[in-house]
């Protein structure tokens, strides 16, 4: 009896452990980092849908089984799994893998940094964060990715960079990298409409082994901006940042010439309004005029950015909604120079358990008010230092009365320049406005295990308008239209469409736990289609702020002109990984393109690459160590560049009025066999991380070798065309690039990180067109050579000055000094425009709640032509109507001077190296200030966060070489183009500004 009943308690002891393990029960605890509480940490029982998310100080609730397993996660962090047992409380500390785990966009799919085969920068919305806030993001990139090179070419407010992967890729066809947001391949202008708040991250796709999946658009790398979405089982949270501040020019590193010191120049020269002083009353009258011309001309700028977002999820949806608007002035006086408003809509939807569909919508309107720029007398930049410091800005007749024209308007003084720039700033108005939407829309089918099929189709749609006024009876109105006070409108610009169709397929499988094999194909098809006007209207545009409506106003419709432009693109891909254990990775990819942009024999293109990596951290040798990552891997293959315009490939024809009728003409010579250039990269690298992930760091060898190079080959004068562009070339970029950073600090209340990158580049003309030297850029202080580097700066030597008589002195081609800066002694002079290294250094520091960023950006071996100095040390040819730099005075003034310029009037101010400068410098690019108010502050309300910061650009920059700017170039984003070499000369262009702003982020 007692051993029955010893049975029967044993039963019922076990069917009651066995219903206690089934019974659901909740656990709690807190997910911390480094002892904080961590928000957003998502808690998921591992193999169910069911998951929370922490709140804002790190608490969740959860019901769970024992013997479940739960899955705590977090972006930037590694995944730690818990089994549940009869506690039900678990308190979790999340730990930092900024390596393995990250998850980095490449191509048409993801992948974490220990996946990866190829060289891949990937900036994420945390690092973008702790960067001055800027409103283009490609400006942001500066010295964020190891062999990228961003150079703003000017600041003027939405202004775009110039990015360059990997050093130059391209002669004659474009440099710029192929850019795909959200799947949607767009321009680099349309970078502007992007609200940097938006962006998740940027991964910039660098070698053969990540860009071969884009074919022939993939050749000067990619950057994939991936913008943010919601979350599963999140409540709504609301972001809303706000900013103002001020810009403000730099300051030149050198002195121009007051009103005393240029008449004083003047008389020494024995010209100009200085040399002709009759009166010591009127000498005295002159000097008291003294101004600065950038007083009158510029002033400091007003910003502003406000943004809200909302994003959040369910079980099925996610989503994330943002609305921005952005607003600079500018630093010309009079003008608003920048306005965007931008909204972006992203929604995921699980229709079904097979089936996921979503969006990404996005709409931007931006609108520039334009200055005339380079060497134009309209260009209030070039004013601002050619103006004399003793004549005025208004004009005043004999007896010191202010003059006014017929519409009762100041007038301007000309001044010695002959126009007054004013007079262009407030009458003679130009705004650009792009209306951009951005349609992307996909669904994502799970055909089987493993087995996924994706669909998606994007559209870009782009409307630009680019208006000009001239007022009636403005100064440059009377000139074009006789003297008349007519007035005028002008518009041009163009409706642009492209959409895409993509599909892919994708088969994931994982043999004995270790062997996992991914393979994908898809297909794609792209389209563009452009339509471009001109209009033109003469008279009835009285003065005024407004807009004159074009054919209702103009008593003159003057001009119409229209073109319809399109280009296809059709392609066929394939990728397959093999990852055995995380140890060892294999990828291979082929691609197919066919282009309508090249000839009838050459459309279709095959390019490939392959790939592997060798996780040496994950050895059985290496476990127990100090390291916990190091990765070995190599890649090589091709990709393409197709650049080029629709129809250079064939052969056209113009039609142009002659003497009353229309006559056909040759346009452009085609070439049926015209095909695109082709990279062939190879390269290894070493990714390291030691210590719990505190020392991380790379190092990437490259080798790119381009060749059918787009050039323009030289025709018979009896074909009616100058030249033919044909497959003509071959050049070589190689380079090392070097990441590390270190966190020095890294506790509960402190820390403290330092980061830096170096890119070092070399580049190779190998072969040109039969010949060893050609002449193909867009101005004659640059050459190609075979040997040397692209763009080498071709120039006469200076060889000083004569101290017996003051002339100058030129090196001909023997060596030999002569004082002729003949053309013909030119001479290759070893420098060119491009750096030989560049890089970046950023410090980080978080104390309790206070945050301070900076970021340091440097470049060396870059050199300009200095055309802006050429005109300020003018010799004294032009210092009559310009004025000029203080140093014009340590002219030669008698036998034995050295160390000094040329005599005046010597024929001294000759185009030659002596105006090539060393521009290298390096920049303090931003920093930023914060300030965190504590959680326990906010219990009480509905705020989760409130973060106040003060942030600047541009606060030093150190030139040593440089007489101006050393970033400025050669103008604004209408005069950019294939053939633009960032840095080749400086003209008069919008100048770099240093900003100041104070802002706050708050979340709901």
């Amino acid at each position: 009896m007692r051993s029955k009943f010893k049975w029967i308690f044993t039963l019922l002891l076990a069917f009651s452990m066995q219903f206690s393990f089934a019974q659901e029960k909740t656990i709690s605890g807190i997910v911390t980092e480094s002892g904080l509480p961590l928000p957003g940490a998502t808690v998921l029982v591992k193999g169910t849908n069911n998951g929370v998310s922490t709140d804002f100080d790190g608490k969740y609730s959860i019901q769970a089984k024992s013997g479940d397993v739960l899955e705590f996660s977090y972006v930037g962090m590694k995944t730690k799994s818990v089994t549940v047992g009869a506690s039900n409380k678990i308190d979790v500390t999340m730990e930092s893998d900024t390596n393995l785990e990250e998850v980095v966009v490449v191509g048409v799919n993801t992948k974490t940094r220990a996946q990866l085969t190829s060289a891949v920068s990937n900036v994420t919305s945390e690092q973008l964060a702790r960067i001055a806030p800027s409103v283009s993001i490609d400006n942001m990139l500066q010295g964020q990715a190891s062999g990228v090179q961003v150079t703003a070419q000017n600041g003027k407010p939405g202004q775009t960079a110039f990015i360059r992967v990997r050093g130059i890729g391209s002669i004659q066809a474009g440099n710029e990298p192929l850019y795909i947001v959200d799947g949607a391949q767009i321009s680099e202008g349309d970078l502007n409409g992007i609200n940097p708040a938006d962006v998740a991250s940027v991964s910039v796709l660098k070698d053969a082994a990540s860009t071969s999946i884009y074919g022939a658009r993939g050749g000067n790398g990619v950057v994939l901006i991936t913008t943010k979405r919601g979350s599963k089982d999140r409540d709504a949270v609301i972001n809303f940042n706000s900013r103002v501040g001020f810009t403000r020019r730099i300051k030149d590193n050198f002195t121009m010439m007051n009103a005393e010191q240029k008449l004083q120049y003047e008389r020494e020269l024995g010209i100009g309004v200085g040399g002709n002083v009759s009166s010591q009353a009127e000498w005295d009258r002159l000097v008291g005029l003294d101004h600065n011309w950038e007083d009158d001309l510029l002033d400091d700028g007003f910003v502003t950015s406000n943004s809200i977002s909302i994003t959040g999820g369910d079980t099925k949806t996610r989503y994330f909604l943002s609305l921005a608007n952005d607003e600079d002035s500018g630093i010309i006086r009079d003008i608003k120079e920048y306005r965007r408003i931008a909204g972006r809509l992203n929604v995921d939807y699980d229709a079904k358990k097979w089936l996921t569909v979503g969006t990404s919508l996005s709409f931007s309107t931006v609108e520039l008010a334009d200055s005339r720029d380079r060497n134009n007398v309209q260009n209030p930049f070039r004013a601002m230092y050619d103006y004399l410091p003793y004549q005025t800005l208004f004009l005043f007749d004999a007896d010191g009365n202010q003059l006014f024209d017929d519409f009762g308007r100041p007038r301007y003084n000309p001044t010695s320049a002959g126009y007054p720039v004013k007079d262009e700033i407030l009458y003679n108005r130009t705004q650009r406005i792009f209306n951009r939407f951005i349609g992307n829309m996909f669904a994502e089918l799970k055909l089987a295990k493993g087995l996924t099929f994706r669909t998606q189709g994007s559209g870009v749609y782009e409307q630009f308008r680019r208006e000009n006024y001239l007022e009636a009876g403005s100064t440059l109105d009377l000139i074009v239209n006789g003297g008349e006070p007519t007035g005028s409108r002008t518009d041009n610009g163009s409706f642009d469409f492209t959409y895409n169709f993509l599909n892919r397929l994708n088969y994931q499988k994982t043999f004995n736990e270790k062997h996992n094999f991914d393979v994908s194909i898809l297909s794609e098809y792209i389209e563009n289609n452009t339509r471009t006007y001109l209009a033109n209207g003469i008279g009835g545009f009285l003065p005024g702020p407004g807009k004159p409506n074009l054919l209702d106003v103009a008593n003159e419709p003057n001009n119409v002109d229209g073109n319809w432009f399109q280009f296809s693109l059709f392609s066929l891909a394939g990728n397959i990984d093999y990852n055995y254990d995380g140890k060892y990775i294999v990828t291979a990819t082929v691609r197919r393109d066919g282009s309508s942009r090249f000839g009838y024999n050459t459309q279709y293109g095959t390019f490939y690459s392959g790939s592997l990596a060798w996780n040496i951290a994950e050895e059985n040798f290496m476990k127990g160590g100090k390291v916990d990552v190091l990765k070995l891997r190599a890649s090589a293959g091709t990709s393409g560049n197709d650049q080029i315009g629709r129809y250079t490939s064939r052969t056209t024809f113009t039609f142009t009025p002659y003497n009353g009728e229309t006559t056909t003409g040759p346009g452009n010579f085609g070439d049926p066999n015209l095909s695109w250039e082709q990279n062939f990269n190879y390269g290894v690298g070493l990714e390291f991380a030691a210590f719990n992930s505190r020392l991380r760091g790379l190092v990437d060898y490259y080798s790119r070798t381009t060749t059918d190079l787009l050039l323009g080959k030289q025709l018979s004068f009896s074909t009616g065309a100058n030249a033919v562009t044909g497959n003509l070339g071959e050049m070589v970029n190689t380079g090392f690039e070097f990441e590390l950073a270190y966190d020095v600090i890294r506790n509960e209340n402190l820390k403290w990180t330092v980061q830096g990158n170096l890119n070092l580049y070399d580049n190779e003309v190998k072969k040109l067109d039969g010949t060893d030297q050609l002449f193909v850029a867009s101005n004659f202080y640059t050459v190609l050579e075979i040997g040397e580097e692209v763009n080498t700066f071709f120039l006469p030597r200076y060889a000083g000055v004569n101290p017996a008589n003051g002339e100058a002195l030129y090196y001909d081609t023997e060596g030999n000094i002569t004082n002729v800066a003949d053309g013909n002694e030119v001479a290759l002079s070893g420098k060119s425009p491009f750096a030989r290294f560049d890089g970046s250094f950023n410090t980080n520091i978080e104390y309790k709640g206070i945050d301070l960023s900076a970021n340091f950006y440097f470049k060396y071996g870059n050199y300009t032509y200095n055309i802006v100095e050429q005109n300020m040390l003018s010799d004294g040819d032009n210092a009559v109507n310009s004025n000029q730099r203080l140093d014009a005075f340590n002219y030669w003034r008698e036998p034995g001077d050295v160390n000094v310029l040329p005599r005046p009037f010597s024929n001294a101010n000759q185009t030659s190296d002596r105006f090539l400068q060393d521009a290298s410098y390096i920049r303090l690019r931003s920093v930023q200030l914060g300030y965190t108010i504590p959680k326990k502050f906010l219990e009480k309300t509905s705020l989760q966060n409130i973060r106040f910061y003060l942030a600047g650009t541009n606060l030093w920059t150190y030139a040593p070489y440089f007489k101006g700017d050393p970033e400025v170039g050669i103008g604004s984003g209408e005069t950019q183009g294939a053939n633009v070499i960032p840095g080749e000369f400086n003209l008069y262009s919008y100048p770099t500004t240093r900003n100041i702003s104070f802002g706050v982020d708050v979340k709901f």
